[in-house]
């Protein structure tokens, strides 16, 4: 079964970015399928390949505002080349591995790899990869909050602890103060004693002869 037909308008509107450089670097090329004019925007390079001007021009705009004006053969063409433009500039961030791996292994890889519907073995190590990363990502953050818990918790243990100790300090005082005002009393009573007996509270004494 063939690819689905794409309209030219509707092919520059999937990828549009990517498609705008690709022209871009089309036209910047000597041989590259389309040329670039100021007021028509892209068409076919029909000198170096003239078979690209038979059959009905179609237009398409691009992300960028530019225009294209191609012909189905000429367009075919642009599609075959974009998809090889577009998988290189995919390609280009990954490195070029070789693995061995044990059969057992392997054979889950390729069970993973079916049960899940992907396209290659690769996405089954790059989830593997990814699930091992965000594992170890969630454990130092559960760490982290484990630490500020028990930090917390020795916090509140030290704020109950200084409460305890202001809340003792407190009875002390009062116990102090109700201490001082029993004695200031009493002494209070002493002198209007001394008062209404005419006794110099000052120098009396008691002694053993001292009359009670």
């Amino acid at each position: 079964m063939g690819r689905p037909q794409i309209y030219l308008k509707d092919w520059c509107l999937e990828d549009s970015l990517l498609k705008a450089e690709f022209l871009k670097k089309e036209s910047e090329n000597p041989r590259g399928l389309v040329v670039i004019t100021s007021h028509q925007g892209y068409l076919p390079n029909i000198n170096i390949y003239p078979h690209f001007q038979s059959g009905n021009f179609d237009i398409g705009r691009l992300s960028n505002g530019l225009s294209i004006q191609v012909t189905p053969s000429c367009y075919e063409k642009l599609k075959a080349k974009f998809r090889t433009f577009k998988k290189n500039d995919n390609d280009k961030n990954k490195v070029k591995k070789q693995y061995h791996f044990e059969k057992e292994l392997s054979a889950r890889i390729q069970y993973l790899k079916n049960e899940n519907g992907w396209a290659k073995e690769e996405i089954v190590i790059e989830h593997v990869i990814n699930a091992y990363t965000n594992s170890m990502a969630y454990n130092k953050s559960k760490a982290k909050v484990d630490t500020k818990i028990i930090k917390l918790q020795v916090l509140n243990e030290e704020i109950n602890k200084n409460l305890l100790e202001i809340q003792q300090l407190k009875t002390e005082v009062f116990e102090l103060k109700q201490k001082l005002l029993k004695e200031s009393s009493a002494k209070e009573h002493y002198e209007n004693l001394c008062k209404e007996h005419g006794i110099d509270g000052e120098n009396f004494q008691l002694t053993e002869n001292s009359p009670s």
